[in-house]
């Protein structure tokens, strides 16, 4: 089960990759915003690391522990895939305290903007 939640979680990411760097709204707002974002599946005890460069994202790697990256969102990986399909509302999830996000704030207002410009 923990490799299946992993490998959805993945492709759930792949999909919000293309969908963030295909979108000329998000594109335009996060142009020079740039970061390593660290998506963990506290369940799995597995996440993958979004490198963020001028807007882009540049790549997805494997996160080798919690601790890396610059920013992080921390939750159940059921939640995160959800969230990541915008199925779920991020700030409703943050303030619940189903999800954590560690970082600066400018950093998850950035991918608050982004969430909202997806999935309004």
């Amino acid at each position: 089960m923990i490799v299946d939640e992993a490998s959805e979680l993945r492709e759930t990411l792949e999909r919000f990759i293309a969908d963030v760097n295909n979108n000329e709204k998000v594109q335009k707002m996060i142009r020079k915003w740039s970061s390593v974002v660290n998506i963990w599946g506290k369940d799995i005890n597995r996440g993958y690391l979004l490198e963020v460069v001028d807007g882009k994202v540049t790549q997805m790697m494997e996160a080798m522990n919690v601790d890396d990256g610059k920013v992080k969102v921390v939750g159940e990986s059921r939640t995160l895939i959800r969230m990541f399909q915008g199925k779920e509302k991020i700030v409703h999830l943050y303030l619940d305290g189903i999800v954590e996000t560690y970082g600066s704030e400018r950093d998850q207002i950035v991918l608050d903007a982004i969430a909202r410009l997806l999935w309004k």
